[in-house]
């Protein structure tokens, strides 16, 4: 076996015990004896992302594609770095390319990855729904601001008027402090009728297909139970006659209507037409 090989099989060994700085030096080593390997290099990318080291786990992540650019684990565990490091948009193409790479492999690490294709998505819509969310709290706020800044020009004009007199400012008060109250209750209100634009905006998981991972239109149940948008799935069946998940003989003629699921599906668009782009 070569040195390479053996520092390899050693960190291994470490990591199977949680060493994983163990491994590291390991794998560091064999990439020392190797570097056109990219396995060292995904292997330690793994241990790195264990100890929350993201940074450094992207750039082994990025050496191992450099050598091979279909390699599953590279293009999985940068998806799962770049996550963590509040990148969802990359991560989200990382885990998609893992994902069809994994179909085709027949991996069984496909059903991980689509979680984290899931997860990446998530991400990338809370992070525009916060900007949201702060830009038209924002928007009240400033309007809020104007019809203060008018309540006060009006009071400081009622008070400085010489032809009323102290009753008559008194009574001009009260009725542009009554138009103020008002005129606030109005407008919040107007945002309150729209609350759901103040709320996270969410698809629920069992909504989206997992193999091209939009909401679901017309799904189908395979033998395994689970179900898969009926177009998506029978592309895929045009070239691998196998259930994408378990990997079990399937043909077109062994699918299902999923038609609770399709009635659900129909129900939460009409309540959340902004769903349809997810």
């Amino acid at each position: 076996m070569q040195p390479a090989e053996l520092h390899k099989e050693a960190g291994n060994a470490l990591f199977s015990q949680e060493d994983y700085e163990g491994a590291i030096r390991e794998y560091t080593k064999a990439i020392i004896q190797d570097a056109s390997n990219p396995a060292y290099f995904t292997n330690r990318a793994l241990c790195r992302l264990r100890l929350h080291k993201y940074e450094e786990a992207l750039a082994d992540c990025q050496k191992a594609l450099e050598l091979t650019s279909d390699s599953m684990k590279a293009h999985f565990y940068k998806a799962q770095a770049l996550l963590a490091l509040d990148r969802p948009n990359e991560a989200l193409r990382s885990s998609k390319l893992a994902y069809e790479i994994a179909l085709k492999q027949k991996s069984p690490s496909a059903s991980s990855i689509a979680q984290t294709v899931l997860n990446a998505k998530k991400s990338r819509w809370e992070v525009m729904e916060q900007r949201r969310v702060e830009k038209e709290g924002q928007l009240l706020f400033e309007m809020k601001d104007i019809l203060h800044g008018q309540y006060e020009t009006k009071i400081k004009q009622a008070e400085q008027d010489p032809d009323t007199t102290e009753q008559e400012r008194i009574e001009a008060r009260e009725i542009l402090e009554y138009e103020y109250s008002e005129k606030v209750s109005q407008l919040e209100h107007t945002f309150e009728r729209s609350d759901d634009k103040y709320k996270k905006r969410e698809v629920p998981d069992y909504l989206i297909d997992p193999i091209s991972f939009n909401v679901f239109y017309d799904p189908v149940v395979s033998k395994s139970g689970q179900s898969f948008e009926r177009s998506v799935l029978l592309e895929h069946l045009k070239h691998h006659k196998f259930d994408p998940f378990t990997r079990e003989y399937l043909t077109e003629s062994d699918l299902r209507p999923n038609l609770s699921l399709k009635a659900a599906c129909e129900k939460f668009l009409e309540e959340n037409g902004w769903a349809v782009d997810y």
